[in-house]
């Protein structure tokens, strides 16, 4: 008989609103125009039929990129196996082989003053390793990383 072990993982979901169009406040939840409004963002499309996200887009994050530790993670490979603009939501899946399975989900939504945000990140390891990035991934360090998020948005989306 197989062992099936318990999965070591954390969740986190936050919401915030930002004065912006939601349809605009989406469009930024892509690979491509992330580059547009978070410093740093580095990514390589692999499969895009528009060149921007989609169902079933597949790109990857460099190996270096920061965690929620002092630690810096492996490549990434991230799939998109829900993309619906009309209802504005979305689906990642972040794989970093031999250590996390990352799952983001995003909604957008509108507010009388614009867009409300609601993002979650489900963190799954797969190794020692992927537990310790497990454990970086903090109630402060998402808190930390959302208000980031605003923040950067806001900046690109009011000017």
């Amino acid at each position: 008989m197989i062992a099936v072990e318990k999965p070591y993982r954390a969740k986190h979901a936050a919401r915030f609103e930002i004065a912006a169009a939601p349809d605009a406040v989406f469009a930024m939840m892509c690979p491509v125009r992330e580059y547009e409004w978070e410093p740093g963002w580095t990514t390589n499309l692999i499969l895009s039929e528009s060149g921007l996200a989609e169902q079933d887009c597949i790109f990857t994050t460099p190996a270096g990129a920061s965690i929620a530790s002092d630690e810096k993670s492996e490549e990434a490979i991230w799939v998109t196996p829900f993309h619906d603009p009309e209802a504005r939501r979305l689906t990642m899946i972040k794989v970093t082989p031999k250590e996390c399975v990352t799952r983001l989900d995003i909604g957008i939504d509108e507010t009388a003053d614009g867009a409300a945000v609601t993002a979650s990140y489900e963190h799954t390891a797969l190794s020692d390793r992927g537990r310790a990035i497990v454990d970086a991934h903090t109630k402060e360090s998402y808190a930390a990383l959302m208000a980031g998020w605003r923040s950067a948005l806001e900046a690109h989306l009011s000017g």
